[in-house]
């Protein structure tokens, strides 16, 4: 059964309610910090997380930025051993993304004009913004700072998705 919380992405379908990654249908096993990293990515494809934010977010006991790469690239590993490849990209000096599709991005013609152009575009300058904070002002600035931005963010990405 499905839920709103559910992505799906082509042959690839992750199931956060469940903890559960699907290629084609065969589940994908995945440790609780790839699955929530990679739960994180595919609720935004096209949207780049830093190691940061990926740590933060990935789940309750959360783990170091440091460990985020050796976990993205066991997750990588772990989906094109089911047959998906370069579904998680790395954005050099930022972090990483899911890659979107087109149907995803809502790019409808040659030069991405369509509904919600100017939503995507307030959403992109947005996730800039959060990644700018995180790297000036004092402690307590880019916490306050980037949760605002990010309540924001998310509200723009959810008025997207209707």
């Amino acid at each position: 059964m499905s839920t709103a919380n559910d992505t799906c992405a082509g042959e690839l379908e992750v199931r956060p309610h469940e903890r559960l990654v699907l290629v084609s249908g065969n589940p994908v096993p995945l440790s609780s910090k790839e699955l929530a990293i990679f739960t994180m990515l595919a609720e935004h494809p096209g949207w780049v997380f830093s190691a940061d934010q990926l740590a933060h977010d990935s789940d309750e006991t959360g783990c170091s930025p440091d460990s985020v790469s050796v976990l993205v690239y066991r997750l990588r590993q772990k989906l094109a051993e089911a047959g998906v490849t370069d579904v998680v990209q790395t954005v050099r000096g930022l972090g990483y993304r899911m890659r979107p599709t087109a149907a995803e991005t809502g790019d409808q013609s040659a030069d991405g004009d369509g509904p919600g152009r100017e939503l995507r575009d307030a959403c992109w300058q947005l996730q800039e913004a959060v990644i700018d904070v995180e790297h000036s002002g004092s402690l307590d600035q880019q916490h306050a700072v980037a949760e605002l931005l990010e309540r924001a963010r998310r509200d723009v990405y959810l008025s997207l998705a209707e």
